[in-house]
């Protein structure tokens, strides 16, 4: 970990924890990343629409999908983020790590890496060359403003060494705009991971969301997640929408509470007895959810181990019940250790992969709880199982 998370509780700004380690994507050879500065139109945007590398984007980028399915997708990502993430100023989705030398134009690649987005959310098939950032290779993220009144700007930046460590300095706007649209943006790195190219600022001036500034980072260590910046009660301060590719569809979209996703490719929600007798492990952590117990209120016994370093045996740390409450595993589990939070109970969002091998589990959506084995920021991560 290479960074310290900075935090000003006014204006709920938050700065990345991130890790390092190899990039998939990287900055040009000339050390820029994103070609020369930037001049604003006169439209008020700054995104050049050309990539650094002299292309155009894809014109097909801008075909329009079924008539009004791209403002519906829209529309119903806005009004999600407004009731589940209300404090987040923005969405973003990451969409894959596209090589410098690959050749396939964008619309191409992206339905090849992100088939689900862009069949779900069809608005990414509408965003302009004018406002697709960066070189055109690296990790690609798409953005979304949390509504019409939301302030973005995007700079390309570089990672400067000073007396107390190594920060970013903007040396290039790419995209500023009081009222915002949805933007993609191509991610590069420094030497390490956690030094991003891109740095992005959001502000709802309607008041609903807060004050964020971001440097998009796809965490490859962990199961593939997105880390953001948190803030107050660790709430995300930016809301990951890359999943809805995958567990969404325009025949589920109303109530999220209502979503039935059917078919081999889906992720759902394990069921108790899917669950009962299983072991479930992370990075030296290990959850075994035990079945039955005694407590008709509960599904069985929660065990969490950890193992501190690597050929030590793992030790009891927490211990309790726990239960399905609908699309949530509930832990209600505790410690008698002194150096730990004594209570690590939580209702968090469970989704099982279609081998049964994966539980995908993120932070309790009430209070922002997150189990013992998340790591810093994290707000999602995968499971693997072990035995069960």
């Amino acid at each position: 970990m290479r960074r310290m998370i900075m935090r000003t509780a006014s204006a709920l700004l938050a700065f990345l924890l991130l890790f390092g380690l190899a990039a998939c994507g990287s900055k040009s050879q000339d050390g820029t990343g994103s070609g020369d500065a930037a001049s604003i139109p006169a439209d008020g945007s700054t995104g050049k629409g050309v990539l650094a590398d002299g292309r155009q984007p894809d014109k097909d980028m801008s075909a329009a999908p079924d008539e009004g399915t791209e403002q519906e997708a829209l529309a119903w990502l806005r009004e999600f983020m407004a009731e589940y993430a209300p404090q987040a100023a923005i969405a973003a989705a990451y969409l894959g790590c596209r090589g410098a030398d690959d050749t396939t134009s964008l619309t191409e690649w992206l339905w090849d890496n992100s088939p689900g987005l862009m069949d779900e959310m069809p608005f990414i098939r509408t965003i302009p060359p004018v406002r697709i950032l960066g070189p055109g290779y690296g990790d690609l993220y798409c953005i979304v403003p949390r509504d019409d009144r939301t302030t973005l700007s995007v700079n390309h930046v570089t990672w400067k060494s000073t007396g107390n460590g190594v920060w970013p300095e903007p040396d290039e706007v790419l995209y500023r705009e009081e009222y915002a649209q949805p933007v993609l943006v191509f991610v590069g790195y420094e030497e390490f991971r956690d030094e991003p190219d891109i740095e992005i600022i959001a502000s709802d001036s309607g008041g609903a969301g807060g004050l964020v500034t971001w440097y998009p980072v796809w965490d490859v260590e962990v199961g593939g997640d997105m880390i953001v910046p948190t803030g107050e009660d660790y709430a995300p301060l930016v809301m990951d929408f890359t999943l809805f590719g995958d567990i969404t569809g325009l025949d589920y979209w109303g109530d999220p509470d209502s979503w039935e996703p059917t078919g081999d490719d889906w992720w759902v929600p394990p069921t108790e007895e899917g669950l009962a007798d299983t072991c479930w492990v992370c990075d030296g952590w290990s959850l075994n959810l035990l079945g039955g117990g005694g407590d008709p209120n509960c599904a069985g016994i929660a065990e969490l181990y950890c193992q501190f370093e690597d050929g030590q045996e793992y030790q009891l740390l927490y211990s309790g019940v726990w239960r399905m409450v609908d699309d949530c595993l509930q832990l209600i589990v505790s410690t008698g250790a002194g150096n730990l939070p004594s209570d690590a109970s939580g209702v968090f969002p469970v989704l099982i992969d279609p081998s049964g091998d994966y539980l995908h589990i993120q932070q309790d959506r009430d209070n922002g709880m997150r189990p013992p084995f998340f790591d810093n920021d994290m707000s999602s991560m995968e499971l693997i199982r072990s035995y069960g």
